[in-house]
């Protein structure tokens, strides 16, 4: 596909030089045709969002015979899902300030976390504290 020119028209362009209908297309990917009408008008204010969104998009690719990565990468640039955030600039992942002289080079402490319901915590204890062989302290 040529960059530059617009989605659809470049889409519906080489579906047509191909010799392919939007009937057999629709039949083939279950997609209706409206849809794809529409995307070859680059109007996908109807589209489904999410995955179907790109799923249409590479079914449509794979049937006029064009490489479905690039088209459905294209697609996304294009015409971003309105119903996905859009994605965060990178950070500079937070630098750790621990004073040498507070950790050995032989050691390596690892902290979990986890959470457990208010109730599991009380059965834990009333357990451990009716273990038989245990002092009550």
């Amino acid at each position: 596909m040529q960059p530059g020119s617009a989605f659809g028209p470049r889409l519906r362009q080489e579906r047509e030089r191909r010799q392919i209908t939007l009937k057999a297309i629709a039949d083939d990917t279950k997609i209706s045709r409206s849809l794809l009408e529409a995307l070859e008008r680059d109007d996908v204010s109807r589209w489904p969002t999410g995955i179907f969104r790109r799923a249409f998009v590479r079914s449509y690719a794979e049937a006029i015979g064009l490489n479905a990565d690039e088209v459905v990468r294209e697609f996304a640039e294009r015409f971003p899902d309105p119903n996905e955030p859009a994605p965060a600039p990178p950070q500079n992942a937070p630098q750790l300030s621990i004073p040498v002289n507070q950790v050995s080079p032989d050691r390596v402490e690892i902290v979990l976390r986890f959470s457990v319901p208010r109730w599991w915590v009380s059965w834990m204890t009333w357990l451990w504290r009716t273990t038989p062989g245990r002092q009550n302290t």
